[in-house]
């Protein structure tokens, strides 16, 4: 079979790794220049790094077993970072569950409200049962309303502003039930994952072209072949093609009407600043930010976890958000932006000074976080789509979890299991 498939991230290039094996021959077609989609990186101190904060955890499986798979299984280490709060002009360790607990804010009460209710959802193994409650109805009835308003609720408004009263318990559930304390990270980055299923994938006679932005996607017939025309002037048929990108751009390519299902769930931008620093900012790998004012969502200091010397010398903190894409912090000018975050770094760590920062990076996406409401699983599209030829896997259809590179891998498999490719 000659197989397209559009997007060289993680769920495109585990297509297209598991279907030349089985003698397909294969083409991927990535509008960027890079491997990798949101976990695309870019150079620092030599070495590949994340553009988008990336680990995974000791449960993804997947992506576990797609390393070793590919002879990285020595390059995957497990690391026990640090986790903090800033609220109410402090950092707060929130670590372990000693820490969580302790948590300045709550009473005896509180404390054991908020551990029980976590217990719970790490017990229930099916996070469907939540798919028609909402996150914050069913944390102030079980969390209990102190330990809501002082950690889950400024999380949730935090990454989906406006929207957060919206978002289903599922998804919520699926961040705490499949989450591990140790993280692992691949000695290098991930872009190694990547680097290696491209090359299996050239070795074996595949292509993956760069600069292929898709514009329009055909079907000629009912049972021709997928025609793809890409906004260089170049054109593609296949006889199957697998599409992951997200469901608006397909929407778009596919020409579909505005009333079909692709088109109804919602997505948030990224925007995430690496900065290269000449020292820590803060005391921890993870902080997340629990003031209401703050612009920006977490603060990541990657070389809590990886020694700065990788990256020679230099420390690496994350700035992340999750924003509409109409949004000042998702349309102003880098720069400037920076300028603006400055005087909040500032207040978590009164030292900081821009002085600090050798180099920066800025990376944004505009459809990174599908907005996850009870009416969201009703939304999902199957992988079929009104083209015979054309399939649809998109983070979108991941649920109750809606993106990570292991979900990403499993769902290819899954993909390409059912239309015989593997």
């Amino acid at each position: 079979m000659n197989l397209g498939i559009i997007g060289a991230g993680a769920t495109g290039l585990t297509a297209g790794w598991d279907a030349i094996r089985a003698g397909h021959q294969v083409t991927i077609l990535e509008a960027a220049r890079e491997l990798g989609g949101l976990a695309a990186s870019l150079d620092v101190g030599g070495v590949p790094l994340e553009r988008y904060y990336h680990h995974i955890f000791r449960s993804d499986r997947d992506m576990i077993g797609l390393i070793e798979e590919l002879g990285l299984g020595d390059a995957l280490r497990f690391h026990k970072p640090t986790t903090g709060i800033y609220r109410g002009g402090k950092l707060i360790d929130f670590t372990s569950p000693f820490d969580m607990v302790r948590f300045p804010e709550f009473s005896p009460v509180d404390a054991v409200r908020f551990a029980g209710s976590s217990a719970v959802l790490k017990a229930v193994r099916n996070g469907e049962r939540y798919n028609d409650l909402t996150a914050l109805a069913w944390l102030r009835k079980w969390a209990g309303k102190k330990a809501t308003s002082a950690v889950w609720e400024p999380l949730l408004r935090g990454k989906f502003g406006d929207r957060a009263e919206q978002v289903s318990m599922a998804w919520l559930w699926a961040r705490i039930h499949c989450r591990t304390f140790e993280l692992g990270y691949v000695d290098g980055g991930f872009e190694r994952v990547y680097a290696a299923l491209r090359d299996g994938i050239d070795e074996r006679g595949g292509k993956v072209e760069f600069g292929k932005a898709v514009e329009t996607i055909r079907q000629e017939g009912a049972d021709g072949p997928a025609v793809v025309h890409c906004a260089d002037g170049s054109s593609y048929s296949f006889d199957r093609l697998i599409v992951t990108t997200p469901q608006p751009a397909f929407a778009k390519a596919a020409g579909l009407p505005a009333d079909d299902a692709v088109w109804k769930n919602q997505y948030l931008g990224a925007t995430c600043f690496v900065l290269e620093l000449d020292r820590s900012v803060i005391p921890y790998y993870w902080l997340n930010i629990n003031e209401p004012d703050f612009p920006f969502l977490a603060v990541v200091e990657h070389t809590r976890m990886i020694d700065p010397s990788v990256y020679g010398g230099r420390h690496v903190l994350y700035i992340g958000n999750y924003v509409e894409r109409e949004d000042w912090r998702f349309t102003t000018e880098p720069g400037e932006l920076l300028d603006r975050f400055v005087p909040y770094l500032q207040r978590i760590n009164p030292e900081f000074d821009r002085s600090w920062i050798q180099k920066w990076h800025f990376s944004k996406a505009g459809f990174a976080q599908p907005v996850v409401t009870p009416e969201y699983r009703a939304l999902i599209p199957g992988h079929e789509t009104p083209m015979s030829k054309v399939t649809l896997a998109t983070m979108a259809q991941i649920y109750p979890q809606d993106r990570g590179q292991s979900y990403s891998v499993a769902m290819s498999r899954k993909v390409t299991a059912s239309l015989g490719l593997r």
